[in-house]
């Protein structure tokens, strides 16, 4: 498989990803949220999709919670770290892994309705505009009735624009709002799309019904500043405190890092 752009960059800092981003206590703290959540939606027993694996921290858990899971990453190396993960926890008879190109959904061979759902975290689909084929492709793959569950980059971060405005770089405070821009990654450029709740459910399509939408990151800052606060425990904290309380607002959503989004195929 030829890699696009993004795909090649996680490719190159797959061996590192865990120690440089998934154990970073904001890190740790934002998915034990998500993984609250996702238990809800997902109980033992069903067989899930994943979009975005990267180390497969996601689909080990799922599996330990008696969750099939197909997990699938455009990065080969991503791939392999999470089947090793699989094994090394002793889930790998229900963690199967998969090359997926995110960007062209409608090439695509998944069987129809063999997902109980679908999920996404961390932004895995910012790496696409392709939304509308996305929402198509996962309409057949997953059974009516089925829920997917995405974490997506939002458009407009208030704390990553106070900060960096504060800081007088008004350039990188106001990188999202256009709703595209370019990301770095292991030395390699690729371009990254930042959609707002109401455009990514639009372009979703009608197959889909909205069911929750929360954000997280409205106190809490993106991760290029993590390092920055794991200095700082109390503050923290604190933040976290104020995470909770906002987190169940719709308009979190509009303000916050990351939004979350529940939708349940028709």
């Amino acid at each position: 498989m030829n890699l696009p752009e993004s795909g090649a960059a996680f490719e190159r800092v797959a061996e590192t990803y865990d120690a440089d981003s998934t154990d970073a206590p904001v890190s740790r703290w934002l998915r034990q949220q998500l993984w609250t959540w996702l238990a809800e939606l997902f109980p033992s027993g069903s067989h899930l999709l994943e979009l975005g694996c990267g180390t497969g921290e996601d689909a080990v858990w799922f599996a330990r919670r008696g969750v099939r899971v197909l997990a699938t990453d455009i990065s080969p190396q991503m791939l392999a770290l999470t089947a090793r993960k699989a094994a090394q926890s002793e889930v790998a008879a229900l963690v199967q892994t998969q090359p997926l190109d995110f960007a062209r959904p409608e090439t695509w061979q998944l069987p129809e309705n063999a997902f109980d759902g679908v999920y996404s975290n961390y932004g895995a689909l910012n790496c696409t505009a392709n939304w509308s084929a996305l929402g198509a492709a996962l309409a057949r793959a997953v059974r009516p009735s089925g829920y997917a569950a995405f974490s997506l980059i939002g458009r407009f971060s208030l704390v990553e624009t106070l900060w960096h405005a504060a800081h007088l770089d008004l350039r990188t405070a106001s990188r999202r709002w256009r709703g595209m821009g370019t990301a770095r990654i292991g030395g390699i450029a690729f371009p990254i799309y930042y959609p707002t709740p109401r455009v990514f459910r639009r372009a979703f399509g009608a197959a889909w019904r909205l069911r929750a939408l929360r954000g997280w990151g409205v106190f809490l800052p993106p991760s290029d500043l993590y390092g920055a606060l794991a200095r700082r425990p109390r503050l923290f904290r604190l933040l976290c405190k104020l995470e909770r309380l906002v987190a169940p607002w719709a308009l979190s959503a509009y303000l916050a890092d990351q939004f979350w989004m529940v939708l349940q195929r028709c």
